[in-house]
């Protein structure tokens, strides 16, 4: 099953979940953070499949999954509480999450989900990157985000993982002593772009964000989710973005929304004699600094948008995004800062965009 088909029945079952919603249970932060299980419920064919939401409605069981012989049901009583009580601490070997390779032909690289493998028949899944290993670079990420109603559990402290997918050694050409060499060895010794070994001028940004996760947040913290994003624009018109998606869900304008998100092209800079250089950070062409970052948001149903900003703080003007991107005006709702430091962002007329640039998900997303 591809991974659209696979967010489709997640999608669906999210409805049945919620349809019957009149009284239910309010997961608390304390009860998901302090509980060593997985959060999962099953079908009546004992599919198991992971908790999205922090709301159980009145009834329904929650199969706290230690391992595959290992599960413990709690049921939301009326009242509003857990029988037995969250949380729950007592497996002693809870199961990892890992990565693995999926067939899926959405993907012309290598297609990884991220999840939990209970035995040969069932991987309760998270997301999906595409990611091509020989460039050390991430295509596209595809995840679920469903309303989240839990106050504000923060950035949990996680290191990045490779999951063997990378090495280490090109894990640290992320890092900023390795960035301020290499922009030396491209641009020369006295490009001005990165000043120090301690200039952090790129954040590891996220393309399944951590926030998009009630449960499971700390599996986004790996390289196949990430790419080199200008610190400054990571946190302005991206975050906002992100955020803008979020609120959406919790105003009630949507019951889930998928998202697709990536990069496009490779960042050009002048060098110290004027030549434009294309910007890899792990040279031989790996680990590419890409131009444009995308996020493509869709309801699964006749709702779509695309938002497409610009990965350059050093550009002089606002630029044409044309070779790409059919423009149409933004979500009046989101108020994007139109300036470089902030990422130069535009909104994208979806089928155009996905024709385009990536026409294996045209019919998927």
């Amino acid at each position: 099953m591809c991974c659209c088909q696979t967010n489709l029945l997640l999608l669906l079952l999210f409805f049945f979940f919620v349809a019957y919603a009149d009284a239910d249970c309010q997961l608390t932060g304390h009860e998901i953070s302090d509980t060593n299980r997985i959060f999962a419920f099953h079908t009546d064919s004992r599919n198991y499949y992971l908790q999205r939401l922090s709301v159980v409605p009145t009834g329904q069981s929650l199969d706290m999954i230690c391992d595959a012989n290992n599960v413990r049901q709690t049921t939301c009583k009326s009242g509003g509480h857990f029988e037995p009580s969250l949380p729950m601490s007592d497996c002693h070997k809870p199961i990892k999450a890992s990565v693995e390779q999926i067939a899926d032909e959405t993907c012309p690289y290598t297609m990884y989900r991220v999840g939990y493998k209970l035995n040969e028949q069932t991987f309760l899944e998270i997301y999906r990157s595409c990611y091509n290993v020989a460039n050390v670079a991430v295509y596209f990420t595809l995840h679920l985000v469903y309303p989240n109603n839990l106050s504000g559990s923060g950035r949990p402290m996680q290191t990045f993982t490779t999951d063997n997918v990378i090495s280490g050694a090109q894990a640290s050409s992320f890092e900023a002593k390795n960035i301020y060499k290499r922009f030396k060895e491209l641009l020369g010794a006295q490009q001005t772009y990165v000043t120090s070994e301690r200039d952090f001028v790129f954040d590891r940004g996220h393309l399944a964000p951590s926030a998009d996760f009630i449960f499971h947040q700390r599996q986004t913290f790996k390289y196949i989710n990430v790419l080199a994003q200008f610190r400054s624009i990571n946190r302005h018109n991206w975050k906002k973005i992100e955020n803008w998606i979020r609120r959406e869900l919790t105003l009630g304008h949507y019951n889930a929304l998928q998202i697709c998100t990536g990069g496009l092209g490779v960042l050009k800079l002048p060098d110290d004699s004027g030549h434009r250089k294309s910007i890899y950070l792990d040279g031989a062409q790996r680990n590419p600094v890409p131009e444009w970052l995308f996020k493509i948001v869709s309801d699964g149903s006749n709702k779509r948008f695309v938002f497409l900003t610009l990965n350059n703080v050093h550009v002089r003007e606002r630029p044409s995004p044309n070779a790409v991107c059919q423009t149409v005006a933004c979500p009046q709702t989101i108020h994007l800062e139109q300036s470089k430091e902030a990422g130069f962002t535009f909104c994208c007329e979806p089928t155009h965009f996905l024709n385009r640039n990536l026409p294996q998900l045209a019919n998927l997303i």
